[in-house]
């Protein structure tokens, strides 16, 4: 890898790191993390949907769900719900790539992670994972 690639990726590993940092400073808990996950995984902005519209759906519910659920677990952080929203937009800021270099690359070597799943979500079969068994469907 050229200095200047090392460089790059050391720049985006320092962004990766304070969208972490805010993200630890706010203490998300499980519930609120299952819920960004959710919010960021059901975008109506991904390409080639045939149901866009069921998927915008699903993210709103999701969007609800943590309001609903910050609201009764954190009355008296009126701005907590805000904030852990406004921390997505920083979070995708951080391309597939660094993320892929940083967890996967000694996995999977250079196959991109978005083509392993593809096929482990085509396939409909079993995978053995080294801790647990996982039926995709």
């Amino acid at each position: 890898m050229s200095a200047d690639r090392v460089v790059a990726f050391m720049d985006h590993i320092r962004i990766f790191q304070e969208q972490v940092e805010k993200l630890k400073a706010l203490h998300v808990d499980s519930a609120e993390y299952s819920c960004l996950k959710a919010i960021v995984l059901f975008t109506s902005d991904a390409c080639g949907l045939s149901d866009a519209a069921h998927i915008e759906s699903l993210q709103e519910k999701s969007q609800c769900a943590l309001e609903e659920y910050v609201r009764s677990q954190y009355p008296n952080q009126p701005s907590r719900f805000g904030k852990l929203l406004l921390r997505l937009p920083s979070l995708r800021t951080v391309s597939s790539s660094v993320i892929e270099q940083l967890f996967f690359v000694r996995l999977v070597g250079k196959t991109p992670i978005e083509t392993l799943i593809r096929d482990m979500l085509l396939s409909g079969s079993s995978f053995n994972w080294p801790y647990m068994s996982i039926q995709c469907s």
